[in-house]
């Protein structure tokens, strides 16, 4: 028995037991598929995965999770998918002479300093476009009576679209009024001041936009505005704020009225040339190098038609490209498409070209000159060339050829709701066929409304061209322009009431306020919209756009935005 009782203390922790060699046992790591390879072993078997087995296998763990989002993965499957840097959807066909790798448009809007891409984004983007899947955002329009967003209460009323970068830009054909949007909680309404006193400012419209395509390092969007009265101003509005009021930088104000300054219904802007459609179909050139307008030429044309839409580009420093495409005649009263290609010159450092130097006629087998001889300026036209889908060959007529002419016959419209080309494709979309010009006699009256009620549901086939422009030589073996038809865009089930088609990307608005997206050179198509109940029964006029990542709609007095990244 202990003398003592034992301290109520904890005793201290027993010692381990010494040995003369260590023969504890090594905890060896568990051998597995992420232990025994390197990241970039299983980075190489990744890459043999396709892009939905890669979104599989991400819920595995954090350490594929990781490794199945590396961004030279989805680099590669980008390029494999898509076969290009870069999102498609940039406004216009801007491309080098040698038809290599394209610049999206407009080039001041882009992000600076995007060295670094998202590919897996890209690519998430990509695919929303394919399957037309996308976030729907419907922007109220303003409640004051002036406001520069459509109504239903003006069934001709019509909204055009500018896009650049994040911003929409917006502007009622009833009222002098532009709304520059963000997102629906940041936006702002500009009157637009007009210097007519004899002209009350509630009577003047907006019949056209144009945004400046030249790289710009400021954060400025430079947008023309045409009015119905046949003046035109440039304004500068602030990307960074839309509290900062926009300044004007030129006003034009026309010395009288012509058919050249009244309703302008296209335009196309690269500074310093500003190009103008008239809905008499007048090609105007302006140039604005000086620090004011200038008016250099106006060519017309008794051949071509609207609907209509131009492509202006800069290949070089010192050239201009522009591309038109528009509606043309077939005898006995269909319409087909056409195209031209202008190519407009200037001097280096203020210099005259050296076609002013020697004043030639100019000479266009569907334009000519209203004026022989242009103003003294640094620009002037070096050259034009026409090219017809609908064409008669000339002298003897083989089997080939008269095969040929029977598939144009056979591709003829009654009527073009309208045509657009993005200087690489073009895509016209036949209208309904009550809507010719021709007069009809009173006993069709009945039919033709009878056909109004079942073309506005009906199947629409849109024709695809593809517009060859090679580069012009004067050897005797060139190549001549060519537009060659390519397919019939199906899907469409309304009567199309408006076009959209940028970068090889073609998006269509039905009179019943579906939307359809096709990708021209990979051959899909996707229905991003359906049919709008809220306007059944009632053809639409609207207006269509979109960029690499939305499509902006205008219709029934409402603006919809469509999103793909999401």
């Amino acid at each position: 028995m202990a003398k003592r009782s034992i301290s109520p203390a904890v005793l201290p922790p027993s010692k381990r037991p010494h040995y003369d060699h260590d023969v504890r046992e090594k905890h060896a790591p568990s051998l597995n598929f992420d232990t025994l390879l390197y990241d970039e072993l299983i980075l190489c078997i990744f890459s043999y995965l396709s892009w939905v087995d890669l979104c599989v296998i991400q819920s595995t763990n954090r350490n594929w999770a990781r490794l199945a989002a590396d961004n030279e993965l989805w680099r590669e499957l980008y390029l494999a998918e898509y076969g290009r840097t870069r999102l498609r959807g940039s406004r216009g066909f801007i491309g080098r002479l040698d038809g290599r790798e394209v610049k999206p448009l407009p080039g001041h809007s882009r992000a600076k300093g995007d060295q670094y891409r998202d590919w897996k984004w890209m690519f998430r983007i990509s695919s929303n476009w394919r399957s037309g899947r996308s976030l729907v955002e419907e922007w109220e329009s303003p409640e004051h009576p002036d406001a520069g967003m459509p109504s239903p209460e003006l069934p001709d009323e019509q909204t055009h679209i500018l896009l650049a970068g994040p911003w929409t830009i917006a502007a009622s054909s009833k009222k002098a009024v532009i709304q520059l949007s963000r997102h629906p909680g940041q936006s702002r309404l500009f009157n637009l001041p007009y210097e007519e006193p004899s002209i009350h400012s509630s009577c003047v419209s907006i019949t056209a936009l144009a945004l400046d395509q030249s790289p710009s390092s400021s954060d400025r969007l430079c947008i023309a505005i045409f009015f119905s009265t046949g003046q035109f101003s440039v304004h500068d509005f602030n990307a960074s704020s839309v509290s900062v009021d926009p300044i004007r930088r030129y006003n034009y104000r026309p010395s009288r009225q012509s058919l050249r300054t009244s309703n302008v219904v296209k335009a196309v802007y690269h500074h310093p040339l500003l190009v103008t459609l008239s809905e008499n179909f007048s090609l105007s050139i302006y140039d604005l190098s000086a620090g004011t307008v200038r008016h250099i030429q106006t060519l017309g044309s008794f051949t071509s038609y609207p609907p209509a839409s131009m492509v202006l580009s800069s290949p070089s420093s010192t050239a201009y490209k522009l591309v038109i495409a528009y509606s043309i005649p077939v005898y006995p009263k269909h319409w087909s498409i056409g195209a031209t290609e202008l190519l407009i010159s200037k001097g280096v450092d203020g210099s005259a070209s050296p076609a002013i130097s020697n004043p030639t006629l100019f000479s266009s087998p569907s334009f000519h000159e209203d004026y022989k001889y242009p103003l003294a300026t640094t620009m002037s036209i070096l050259n034009s060339r026409t090219i017809r889908a609908f064409d008669t060959p000339s002298g003897w007529v083989d089997e080939n050829s008269l095969r040929l002419m029977r598939e144009q016959w056979g591709r003829k419209l009654y009527n073009v709701a309208d045509a657009q080309t993005d200087g690489k494709w073009v895509v016209i979309a036949p209208g309904q066929r009550s809507h010719t010009h021709l007069t009809m006699p009173d006993s069709q009256t009945s039919s033709t409304s009878d056909m109004i009620t079942s073309n506005y549901d009906s199947p629409t086939s849109l024709q695809l061209y593809r517009l060859v422009l090679p580069s012009q030589s004067n050897s005797i073996s060139a190549s001549p322009p060519k537009l060659n038809f390519v397919r019939t865009l199906h899907g469409q089930m309304s009567t199309v009431s408006a076009l959209a088609l940028a970068d090889g990307r073609c998006v269509s608005l039905g009179q019943n306020g579906s939307i359809w997206v096709w990708d021209l050179e990979a051959g899909t198509g996707a229905q991003v919209a359906p049919a709008d109940n809220s306007v059944e029964g009632r053809p639409i006029k609207g207006t269509v756009s979109f960029d690499d990542r939305r499509i902006v709609s205008a219709y029934g007095g409402k603006v919809v935005v469509r999103r793909f990244d999401i």
